[in-house]
């Protein structure tokens, strides 16, 4: 069973937004969003649980700003994943961050769980891992409280999982429906922190669409592991060949859509990229189309090194758990630069809405290496060296 972010899951997720193709207001609104997951998770429960910032629950706060219009922000201190600089994020305190936080919490519970039940992990490593999803479920619950959240169906989702996988002779769909009605009751729950209660019905249905969705993908991306392990895959189960499941990918990628185009939105900008182009992007880097059999305009997205990409994911979650404090943004980490010759510039510069109004850094901060953005969110690249752009010669990565 998968989830939004489940524990020890890729932290990336399946929506990986490139940043060439958001462009600069996007792709800083949504870093805002991803930034404010991280610092929500350690303000509200502590500091190692910021490796549980995940892209795709981070979508939990993105809905809610599509429906509300806008949602709280705070200026955040330098971060080294920011390249030193301070920036506008989510703030920790606001509903949408603490949703998007106790959607994390309690699938990483959820996920942990299941791990265990299933023993996929080590015997030594039991009792500990037990401990985690113990306190997992009792921060994720208590968060969750602060914004009236139901989390047991996310958290009963391992249980409904196993029994769906029990049945003899369960379709593809079946078996993926714990993981949808998971995710339907966070989507649905963004409506009322939202204040769009009338909201709640479509976006159930986006967010059962989209939980199947990422429970099929990763089953896809896991087949050989676990076949080579002997652990359930849905698409073993169900002796599902891949244009099958491309198929059904498809079709769930078009209940998001419709789903999503049902609900209330004011500002759809950010959440119709999200789960429109690169939800179709995700489909394509885990079921790729027959040559010539491309539609609706998606880009062709290369294969990643996973490999790479998964070390990256590692090395950031154990500079998160072994280096704290500078973690914490106390410092300005490099001071202000200064002022260019010819400083300030001429009346009319920067053009007007650039950087976009409310996001990123302002100038006179020193940006020393990649940003967050540049070193995990670029569905380009497979290692830091980001220098192609899966748009082809149009733009570039470097």
């Amino acid at each position: 069973m998968r989830t939004l972010n489940g524990y020890g899951a890729r932290m990336r997720g399946i929506v990986r937004p490139c940043r060439h193709h958001l462009g600069p207001e996007l792709h800083a609104r949504w870093q805002a969003h991803l930034c404010g997951l991280c610092l929500t998770l350690r303000d509200a429960v502590g500091q190692p649980e910021r490796v549980l910032t995940g892209y795709d629950v981070l979508l939990l706060s993105v809905l809610v700003e599509a429906q509300a219009g806008a949602v709280e922000t705070t200026t955040a201190a330098p971060c080294p994943l920011r390249g030193f600089t301070r920036a506008t994020v989510v703030a920790s305190a606001s509903p949408a961050g603490r949703l998007a936080a106790a959607g994390a919490l309690v699938s990483a519970a959820a996920g942990l769980a299941d791990k265990i039940v299933d023993d996929d992990l080590p015997r030594p490593v039991r009792p500990s891992a037990r401990r985690v999803a113990a306190r997992l479920d009792r921060s994720g619950t208590a968060l969750a409280r602060s914004v009236d959240l139901d989390p047991s169906v996310v958290l009963a989702a391992p249980a409904a999982s196993a029994a769906a996988e029990a049945v003899p002779g369960a379709d593809l769909r079946s078996l993926l429906a714990a993981s949808g009605d998971a995710v339907a009751s966070l989507f649905a729950h963004t409506a009322v922190v939202a204040g769009r209660p009338g909201n709640r019905e479509p976006l159930a249905r986006c967010g059962r669409a989209f939980g199947a969705l990422v429970h099929l993908l990763d089953a896809v991306e896991d087949h050989a592991s676990d076949a080579a392990a002997g652990r359930f895959n849905p698409l073993t189960a169900t002796h599902t060949p891949p244009p099958e499941a491309r198929l059904l990918a498809d079709q769930l990628v078009a209940e998001v859509r419709e789903a999503l185009s049902q609900a209330e939105l004011a500002d759809p900008a950010l959440v119709e990229v999200l789960l429109g182009r690169e939800l179709v992007a995700a489909v394509d880097r885990a079921l790729p189309r027959a040559p010539g059999q491309e539609c609706c305009g998606a880009p062709s997205v290369p294969v990643q090194r996973n490999g790479t990409s998964g070390l990256l994911a590692l090395l950031v979650a154990l500079w998160a758990l072994l280096a704290p404090a500078v973690f914490i943004g106390g410092s300005w980490g490099g001071g202000r630069r200064r002022p260019p010759r010819g400083w300030p510039p001429p009346r009319g510069y920067p053009p007007p809405g650039y950087p976009p109004p409310g996001y990123g850094p302002g100038y006179g901060y020193r940006s020393v290496g990649p940003s967050c953005g540049q070193l995990l969110a670029c569905n380009c690249c497979a290692n830091l060296a980001c220098n192609a752009c899966c748009c082809g010669s149009s733009c570039a990565n470097g």
